[in-house]
């Protein structure tokens, strides 16, 4: 058969060079705030040895990386009998796209799906789930495969499996702390963890911004590799109706699947070829449900379909597919969480502004309500704002007023952080307002 190079997506590169550098500043003061505190703490000597093994444990990220993923997906890697039936099919693909064979493994989950993984293009890795293997032929798995290597050889599976490592064990720790209430089995182990998790609320509030915003800038990058993966498993077989007809059957056997599979499943949805959930329509505190992890089912069927043409190959497939995943295309639903967050943007600023005019005493008790109610304004703005981007990014209008909002409550923060961080290196480098 004749070899199909993917070729290069420079808007990819490009997007996925953007996500990186910007997943390092949202790390940075992380980063410099341990540093800080064993320096004033232990000395310097001490804050030497923790900058060194922050940055050990960033070269060894990849890797790190590569473990969690497989780890939260509980991969069997020695799954010979079930893989044997992928083993031909992903060679034959390798030497026409001219790409190390990856390695297999089999995801414990009757969910279909697949998704790849992996340090580097020589050390990749794909693993189907056992409902992939059991409800898809052989053509659709080639299909499913292909968009697999796809993702291999455009090195999008390698970085997202590194953008999404902190986010991932971010959802996995900040989840765990919060449901400790819930999960200890003693009431004495329920009020004192309850006790702690009220203690730490700001510490908490913290986490979630960083994970959520740590999320969202994962998303950014997924949505559109869906599409560049789609073209290239499209170009490889030649046959793009064969994965649309692989992508209609994996949304089509949703219904038929156990809730509980569903979400056990569900924390791998960025990496997945179609992800097992939609995003929440309502108020959601997940940022993984927050944001869409990919583009709607219907326009990734409608771009399959023009290359269809574009190649000469029929639909194969039928026009109007069983969209469990995606919102109609051309529906446009309400976002009241963007309008929200612009509202209560909106409201802390003529709180400061009030108090800025009028200087009122807050600490005799009768207006101690109003840092409160600015507070709640505040967190209350960041999370609708969080909501509001993420409908925005699976159809719903508002995403200026949401984006509004978020620059108002965090634009100021930001610009105080950067400050901060520059002078703090003036003040290292001996120059600057701050004497050294």
């Amino acid at each position: 058969m004749e070899r199909r190079p993917f070729g290069r997506d420079w808007g990819l590169s490009l997007r996925m060079a953007i996500a990186l550098v910007l997943l390092g500043a949202l790390y940075l003061p992380f980063f410099l705030w341990l540093v800080a505190m064993a320096y004033f703490i232990w000395g310097g000597m001490v804050a030497v040895l923790v900058a060194l093994g922050a940055l050990g444990l960033l070269a060894c990220a990849p890797y790190l990386s590569e473990l969690l993923a497989l780890s939260l997906a509980r991969a069997d890697l020695e799954a010979g009998p079930e893989t044997s039936r992928l083993e031909p099919m992903l060679e034959r693909l390798c030497g026409m796209a001219d790409v190390p064979v990856p390695r297999l493994a089999v995801m414990p989950t009757e969910v279909p799906n697949a998704f790849s993984a992996g340090r580097n293009a020589r050390n990749a890795i794909v693993v189907v789930t056992r409902g992939l293997l059991d409800r898809l032929d052989d053509e659709e798995l080639e299909a499913v495969l292909a968009h697999e290597l796809a993702h291999i050889a455009n090195r999008d599976a390698i970085v997202m499996t590194i953008s999404a490592a902190p986010a991932l064990l971010g959802r996995k720790l900040l989840w765990g702390f919060v449901s400790l209430p819930a999960t200890s089995p003693s009431i004495p182990g329920k009020v004192g963890s309850t006790m702690l998790l009220l203690y730490l609320l700001p510490v908490v509030l913290v986490a979630w911004m960083t994970y959520a915003f740590a999320t969202l800038l994962v998303m950014s990058i997924s949505r559109y590799r869906e599409f560049v993966a789609d073209r290239g498993a499209a170009l490889l077989t030649g046959a793009p109706e064969q994965l649309m007809s692989a992508l209609q059957k994996i949304a089509d056997q949703a219904p038929l699947i156990p809730n509980e599979d569903l979400r056990r499943a569900s924390a791998m949805n960025a990496f997945f070829v179609l992800p097992t959930r939609s995003a929440s329509n309502g108020f959601e505190v997940d940022p993984m449900r927050m944001f869409p992890t990919h583009p709607p089912l219907a326009h990734r069927l409608e771009r399959l379909e023009e290359l269809a043409r574009e190649i000469g190959r029929p639909r194969g497939v039928p026009s109007a597919p069983n969209l469990v995943f995606a919102e109609s295309p051309t529906a446009r639903p309400d976002n009241p969480q963007a309008l929200g967050a612009f509202f209560l943007a909106v409201v802390v600023w003529g709180i400061l502004g009030g108090a800025f005019l009028t200087e009122p005493d807050v600490t005799g008790g009768a207006l101690v309500w109003i840092p409160l109610l600015g507070s709640l304004a505040y967190l209350g703005g960041i999370v609708l704002g969080l909501q509001g981007v993420g409908r925005a990014s699976a159809g719903a209008g508002g995403m200026g007023y949401a984006v509004t909002g978020l620059l108002l409550l965090l634009g100021p923060w930001a610009l105080a952080l950067v400050a901060m961080v520059v002078f703090g290196i003036l003040a290292l480098l001996g120059a600057g307002p701050i004497p050294g």
